[in-house]
């Protein structure tokens, strides 16, 4: 049994604290719960049996006072580099929600501090722990229909009603690579085997649009291992929708392609028209299940998780290029990006 403090337990930290953790009591002890709000405190206490001692508005004062063997991190991106410094300071593994930072400054800090500490950290993507994404990218990396060529993938939702996404995403900046992308360039990733070595492409938001920062974006990405990736971003879509766990894939490889789309039925097509439909392994953990037993087994072993820190940080480095293709309007090399941001600090 391992106690976990939860560092933002409103908004997303609800679905931890409420769902998943609610669900692992066998395996995971909540001990302490952080937040500026006192309702999610109140409903995390009710749901794990906390006194008010456990509850917190600072998280050092929480891990000050509370024995833990590790913490959830839920807060907006912004605030992950203070709360990675608390843990880091109170010497307790993190399990934190995407992305890194919202800035490749922090990103970078924020690793110096866990490669300086030795303590595991993994970024969450649950994505790859859904059944059809598991399906389709069994297909391509066990290469059914031969060599992967390029891969399309799409996210398109309709946030045009004021405020309709969370007040602070529509008034940050790059909503939507820092919010929404970061989940689909690190699929992009997973899906190819490969990481993203040139980056280029452009975001921009419509006149229509209650966004302070780029709400659109079409991007090309050349991957390490011979192949490419092509990704369409939107949160004002009016028309077919490609929302949260409805994302469009295709997968073009050289006897034919894998698709999945907003049914989330994955099909392999053929040049003679052939339709299969590729079957789904669904006895499988939830994802929010399988990424804290992952997360559990790197404290247990050793072995990093899928999503560690050091690995995730190239999935936020698509974030970053496409932010600074936006700001310079010219491709990035990615690996070259990184590596002078983190010799920087």
């Amino acid at each position: 049994m391992k106690r976990c403090i939860v560092v933002g337990c409103g908004g997303r930290g609800r679905y931890w604290t409420n769902s998943i953790l609610a669900e692992m009591k066998d395996k995971v002890e909540v001990v302490g719960l952080v937040d500026i709000e006192q309702e999610p405190l109140a409903q995390g206490a009710e749901t794990h049996g906390l006194a008010d001692s456990a509850l917190f508005t600072d998280t050092n004062a929480c891990m000050d006072a509370v024995e833990a063997d590790f913490c959830l991190i839920s807060t907006p991106p912004w605030v992950h580099e203070e709360n990675v410094r608390s843990a880091v300071e109170h010497g307790l593994p993190i399990l934190s929600e995407k992305p890194v930072s919202d800035t490749l400054e922090a990103t970078a800090r924020i690793k110096k501090m866990v490669d300086e500490s030795g303590l595991p950290m993994v970024v969450v993507q649950n994505y790859r722990y859904s059944p059809f994404m598991l399906a389709f990218r069994d297909v391509v990396r066990e290469q059914r229909l031969g060599r992967l060529n390029y891969l399309i993938g799409r996210y398109a939702q309709d946030y045009n009603p004021p405020k309709s996404w969370g007040r602070f995403r529509h008034e940050m900046d790059s909503a939507l690579v820092v919010e929404g992308s970061v989940h689909h360039f690190d699929m992009l990733r997973n899906l190819t085997g490969g990481d993203c070595e040139t980056f280029f492409g452009f975001g921009w938001i419509p006149p229509w649009a209650d966004f302070k920062g780029e709400c659109q974006g079409l991007y090309v990405m050349q991957m390490s291992n011979a192949s490419y990736s092509v990704y369409e971003g939107s949160l004002t879509s009016e028309g077919i929708q490609n929302g949260w766990h409805k994302e469009y894939y295709r997968a073009e490889c050289e006897r034919g392609a894998v698709i999945v789309d907003n049914d989330n039925v994955v099909r392999i097509i053929r040049e003679n028209g052939e339709d299969e439909i590729v079957e789904q392994n669904m006895d499988v953990p939830s994802e929010g299940e399988a990424i804290v037993l992952e997360f559990l087994d790197y404290m247990a072993t050793g072995t990093p998780s899928q999503t560690c820190l050091a690995d995730n940080v190239k999935s936020v480095g698509m974030v970053f290029a496409a932010i600074q293709c936006h700001e310079t309007g010219m491709p990035v090399n990615v690996p070259a990006m990184l590596q002078e941001a983190f010799d920087s600090v």
